[in-house]
């Protein structure tokens, strides 16, 4: 099966699209930077647009060495988001009502593609020690 993934470098757009989206997010939603009208509303599509294009940049991007042991790191990681997020989910509603369930959920917009992002950084950190190590044997 052909994994189909961006270019490396599409990581680094990512960040740049996703960070300055993801302050722009927050200086809005804690009331920072007043817009309104059409303002308000062109401010609103970009930060969400580029929180998603970013998250999406950042996590199909290839690695440097994208071989199959990458693959599999990347489908555990995957899987355990997956996980992770649906455990998330489900405990929010449950415990969380009213308007604080609806800030959650502009949270939980991002929260997929961040845990793996996480995740997978983790475990090719993991990953790429071990291989170090095994190296300087």
């Amino acid at each position: 099966m052909k994994n189909i993934l961006f270019p490396k470098g599409f990581r680094t757009i990512g960040w740049l699209l996703f960070i300055p989206a993801t302050i722009m997010g927050i200086l809005i939603y804690m009331n920072l930077c007043s817009l309104s009208g059409i303002a308000e509303t062109v401010v609103n599509d970009a930060v969400i647009i580029g929180i998603a294009l970013g998250a999406v940049f950042i996590v199909c991007s290839k690695e440097v060495n994208e071989d199959e042991m990458t693959r599999s790191i990347r489908l555990a990681a995957l899987l355990n988001s997956l996980y992770i997020y649906v455990i998330l989910l489900i405990t929010s509603t449950l415990l969380i009502n009213g308007i604080a369930f609806m800030e959650f959920a502009i949270i939980n917009l991002v929260l997929l593609p961040m845990i793996y992002v996480l995740i997978f950084r983790l475990e090719m950190y993991r990953y790429n020690k071990i291989c170090d190590d095994e190296e300087q044997d």
